[in-house]
């Protein structure tokens, strides 16, 4: 074995104790209470399910691309324009409300939504959610716009292109990949997220991790709530993968 492996050992040993066993022992779970095809096979087919699956995947859509359009340019300016103190205030800034439980900073936008005289509803737990992942799709970003050289950018400005052009068509393809994972993980975070639909969704902040929520620990269902973990997990798995490689498709292509 290669010595520089055992590197990535307490990484992988990691994982295996506290992901995929967990993760394998909730699909055996669903398996076996109530039976391997019927638990999936309601998780799939109730339509009631679908409405949780749909007003989630659309939630943390919209919160992940609210996150880049805020995050992304901070990020940019960031890694290539601000200097040395400026840059170290923004990443802190940015990164510091992971800093605080998520509970409160849910309650806290709660507050803030009660005293400026906005309800809990969709687009106020969107806003909730988009607060959530913006750090992670800043971090992802900015790393992105770290990788493209500095010389790249002042090239492109000395050949006549504009900051918005230089961004557009130099450092925006080199630091995609990067863009793309913070998304990735942006999305399944709020797709999966309790705390936030909790607080600040109101009536319409029942999603998936709601439902998870009282299928296991208030309704009883363990077969049935362990079955929707599973595939909700599986097919964030898969649609990250398959953004990845379309990634770097492109990114080897080039």
């Amino acid at each position: 074995m290669n010595p520089s492996r055992l590197l990535a050992a307490p990484l992988i040993l990691y994982l295996i104790v506290f992901f995929y066993a967990p993760l394998l022992y909730i699909a055996l779970v669903g398996a076996s209470i109530e039976g391997f095809p019927r638990s999936y096979i309601e998780a799939v087919s109730r339509p009631e399910f679908h409405v949780f699956y749909i007003k989630g995947a659309a939630a943390a859509t919209i919160a992940t691309l609210m996150a880049i359009i805020l995050s992304v340019p901070v990020a940019f300016y960031a890694a290539y324009y601000a200097r040395r103190i400026e840059r170290a205030l923004i990443v802190v800034a940015m990164v510091s409300t992971f800093w605080v439980d998520v509970l409160l900073r849910a309650l806290s936008l709660k507050l803030l939504f009660q005293a400026i005289g906005v309800s809990p509803g969709f687009w106020p737990m969107v806003v909730g959610l988009a607060y959530e992942v913006l750090p992670i799709v800043f971090i992802a970003s900015y790393l992105g716009a770290s990788q493209a050289p500095r010389e790249l950018i002042d090239a492109a400005r000395t050949l006549g292109a504009g900051p918005l052009q230089a961004f557009a068509r130099v450092a925006l393809p080199i630091s995609a990949p990067w863009i793309a994972a913070g998304a990735a993980a942006s999305f399944v975070y709020s797709f999966a997220d309790y705390a936030v639909p909790s607080l600040l969704g109101g009536t319409t902040g029942f999603t998936v991790g709601n439902l998870i929520y009282t299928l296991i620990l208030e309704g009883d269902r363990w077969g049935v709530g362990s079955a929707v973990a599973v595939m909700l997990t599986l097919v964030s798995a898969a649609g990250a993968a398959l953004l990845f490689g379309r990634l770097y498709r492109i990114e080897v292509g080039r």
